[in-house]
């Protein structure tokens, strides 16, 4: 007889990304003025949503912040992680 395992549930949150990774210093850079560029015009830190990181282009550094889970990146697109552009800004 036979039986037959249920689906595995899908993952609740967000795979992290390795912290470890280096990034063009350039390109931290580009990053970390935009996330201090939306937390300057928006001072109250209570009430400004938080982004998750920031999508930036490996050659333009043009970038977006990024609010949703599960961010949908282009090809030429990294994703850094507020957590790692607020531990290099401190």
């Amino acid at each position: 007889m036979f039986t037959i395992a249920p689906p595995k549930a899908k993952a609740t949150s967000m795979p992290q990304p390795d912290s470890t990774r280096l990034y063009d210093p350039a390109l931290l850079r580009a990053a970390k003025d935009i996330y201090s560029f939306y937390c300057q015009i928006n001072p109250d830190r209570e009430r400004r949503r938080q982004p998750i990181g920031v999508a930036i282009d490996k050659l333009s550094h043009r970038g977006k912040l990024i609010f949703s889970s599960y961010p949908i990146l282009l090809p030429e697109e990294n994703f850094i992680s507020v957590e790692q552009l607020e531990a290099d800004l401190h």
